[in-house]
C-alpha cells in the first residue's frame, strides 16, 4: 500500500522545465521507467539542484529494483531540500536492511510527517536487527506549492542557503522577497543576517535598523492579540529550562570570530532567561552571522535560541522558520523540547496539523517528566482543533 503525497517544489529546483518534466511524467505513467529515468538524468545533469528530478528518479529506480541508485537519488534530493517527509521515509525503507541504524534515524525524522505510520515506527526502533523485505514506499510526483506557504518556504530556503555558506545566493533571495514585501521586518532582518554572513557589516546594520523601525511602527498600530489556549506560556518550555544547560564555554584554541559568536550566544541566553526577548534575538542573530560555517553545533543552538526569542516576542511564523533552519543543519541534534516549542508556534498560527506532528515527534524523542503530560494535553487539543478546522473548511466549500 502506497502513501501518496505531493512533492512541494523547492526554489532550489531551478527554472521550470514544463515540457521535459511532462514528458518524463508521461513516460513514467506509461510504465516506460528506463526512458523516464534518462530524461530525469538529463535534467539533473543540466540542473544538479533540481530536487524534484532527483526525487522522481529515485521513485522510478526503486520500481525497477535499482535500490542503490534510488538511495543515491533520494540522498541528493534530501541534501537539496532537507527534511521532506516522503524522501526521509523512502530512505528509511530502502536502508532498512542495509543500514538499520541509518534507516532508524531517517524514520525518526519522517515520523514528524507520518506519526502514525506503523512501518516507520517499527524502523525507528531498529538497531542492528534485520526485518522482512516488505516495503511501503512513498510515491510522489512534483506539484506547485500551496500559495499560502510559498512565502514561508522561500524564507526557510534563504536561511538554508546561508547555513550552507551560499551567502551570495541567500542575499539575492532575501532581496527578491523584499521586492514583494518591502514592509516585512523579518525579511529586512533576514537580509541583514545574510549580508553580515557575507561580510557586509555596514549594509547589514542598515537593514537591521530598518527592521527595528518597521517593528516599532507595527507595534504602535496594533494591539497584542489574545493568545490561543494552545499557545500560552504554559505550553512553551521556558528558555531557562530548554537551554540552561546549553551555554557554551570558550575553547582554549578558538579564534576571534568563534569567540565573539559564543559570547553573543551566551549573552542571548542570559537575556532570554531574563524575559528580554528583543535584545536576546539581536544577540542570537549576531552569533549566527559571525559563526564559522563549520561550527554546526553552535549555529544550531543559536537558531534554536533565535526561535525561542521569536516565540516569546509573539512572532510565531518567524520562530517556525528559525526552528526549521536548525533542523536543516543537524536533524539528529534536535530535542523533544525544541519540537514541542515548534509545535506551540504552529498552534499559535492555527496550523494544527503541523502542531500535531511536532507534538507527536516530541513525545517520541523524549521530554522531561513534567512536560510529557503537558505535551499530551497540547497534542489532544490540537487534534480536536484540527478536526473542527476541517469541518469549518468543508462547510465553507458547500
Amino acid at each position: 500500500m502506497l502513501i501518496h503525497d505531493t512533492f512541494r517544489r523547492s526554489i532550489m529546483d531551478g527554472p521550470p522545465q514544463p515540457n521535459i518534466l511532462e514528458r518524463a511524467r508521461s513516460l513514467a505513467d506509461d510504465g516506460e521507467y528506463s526512458n523516464a529515468i534518462e530524461i530525469y538524468q538529463q535534467i539533473v545533469s543540466d540542473d544538479p539542484q533540481n530536487s524534484n528530478a532527483w526525487y522522481c528518479m529515485g521513485v522510478l529506480q526503486q520500481k525497477m529494483g535499482l535500490d542503490t541508485d534510488a538511495i543515491e537519488s533520494f540522498t541528493s534530493s534530501d541534501q537539496i531540500y532537507p527534511n521532506y517527509g516522503p524522501t526521509l521515509a523512502n530512505l528509511a525503507f530502502l536502508l532498512r536492511n542495509r543500514s538499520p541504524t541509518q534507516a532508524s534515524e531517517y524514520a525518526k525524522a519522517a515520523l514528524v510527517e507520518y506519526p502514525e505510520n506503523e512501518q516507520l515506527i517499527e524502523i525507528s526502533s531498529l538497531t542492528v536487527e534485520k526485518s522482512d523485505d516488505s516495503k511501503i514506499f512513498v510515491e510522489s510526483f512534483p506539484a506547485e506549492p500551496r500559495e499560502s506557504s510559498s512565502f514561508d518556504e522561500r524564507m526557510i530556503q534563504a536561511e538554508t542557503l546561508s547555513n550552507e555558506g551560499e551567502h551570495g545566493s541567500a542575499v539575492a533571495l532575501w532581496k527578491s522577497l523584499l521586492e514583494g514585501s518591502p514592509k516585512s521586518p523579518e525579511v529586512w532582518r533576514g537580509l541583514s543576517q545574510a549580508l553580515l554572513s557575507a561580510g557586509h557589516q555596514d549594509r547589514a546594520e542598515q537593514c537591521r535598523l530598518r527592521a527595528e523601525n518597521l517593528e516599532d511602527s507595527l507595534d504602535n498600530l496594533a494591539q497584542p492579540s489574545e493568545k490561543l489556549p494552545v499557545s500560552d506560556d504554559a505550553s512553551f518550555i521556558a528558555a531557562a529550562e530548554a537551554q540552561a544547560s546549553q551555554s557554551v564555554e570558550l575553547p582554549n584554541n578558538s579564534h576571534g570570530g568563534l569567540n565573539e559568536s559564543i559570547e553573543w550566544y551566551n549573552m542571548g541566553l542570559t537575556l532570554l532567561n531574563e524575559e528580554n526577548s528583543v535584545e536576546a534575538l539581536t544577540c542570537f542573530e549576531k552569533a549566527i552571522g559571525g559563526c564559522p560555517r563549520e561550527e554546526i553545533e553552535l549555529r544550531v543552538k543559536a537558531q534554536i535560541g533565535r526561535g525561542n526569542a521569536l516565540y516569546k516576542s509573539s512572532r510565531y511564523n518567524d520562530s517556525v522558520i528559525a526552528y526549521h533552519a536548525a533542523i536543516s543543519m543537524d536533524p539528529d541534534s534536535i530535542t523533544g523540547r525544541t519540537l514541542f516549542n515548534m509545535g506551540s508556534s504552529y498552534a499559535a498560527v492555527e496550523l494544527y496539523q503541523d502542531a500535531v506532528k511536532c507534538f507527536s515527534q516530541a513525545l517520541q524523542l523524549g521530554l522531561d517528566k513534567d512536560h510529557v503530560s503537558l505535551c499530551g494535553i497540547q497534542l489532544n487539543r490540537c487534534r480536536l482543533l484540527s478536526r473542527e478546522q476541517e469541518k469549518r473548511q468543508a462547510r465553507s466549500k458547500v
